[in-house]
């Protein structure tokens, strides 16, 4: 995927969202084309005053499970991540979210990933009040905010 930019996302007027290169290339690498199994990983970066960027998104690993129409990550295994990224960062890189496949060209969010973002950020200890998930499509994004108990879609900027 050559030239490769930062994707923008309005968070409000005063804040947004950028998705790095890097990240961008492990969605590409994976996109579910040709018969493949739902594949994903989570979000990591880091916030500031006016924007959050996503400097990297983890590729699936053996441990996960995975099928046409699903995606479940060992968490075990994401949170030994999550912990690595926060040592090896001083705290300044950290767990944003989730992000998967689906077989779609336009993908939207299933009643089961609208359920599994928000419980991720119920049921767990962080310093920050929102997470992201990202559905990557055969053709497109789709990247939402959860925030308490809403998930709003994004719009690129």
């Amino acid at each position: 995927m050559p030239n490769v930019t930062f994707m923008k996302y309005e968070l409000c007027k005063k804040k947004f969202l950028e998705i790095s290169p890097k990240a961008i290339r492990v969605f590409e690498k994976y996109k579910q084309n040709h018969g493949r199994n739902e594949a994903g990983g989570i979000l990591l970066g880091r916030c500031y005053k006016e924007k959050i960027v996503i400097e990297h998104a983890t590729s699936p690993n053996s441990s996960d499970k995975t099928g046409p129409a699903f995606f479940e990550r060992n968490r075990g295994r994401a949170q030994h991540i999550v912990n690595e990224e926060w040592n090896d960062n001083e705290g300044e890189r950290i767990y944003l979210g989730e992000w998967h496949t689906h077989s779609e060209p336009y993908p939207h969010p299933s009643n089961t990933d609208r359920d599994m973002i928000y419980k991720m950020l119920k049921d767990t200890i962080m310093e920050i009040d929102f997470l992201f998930t990202i559905i990557v499509g055969t053709h497109d994004y789709w990247i939402g905010y959860q925030k308490g108990k809403k998930l709003t879609q994004l719009k690129g900027i």
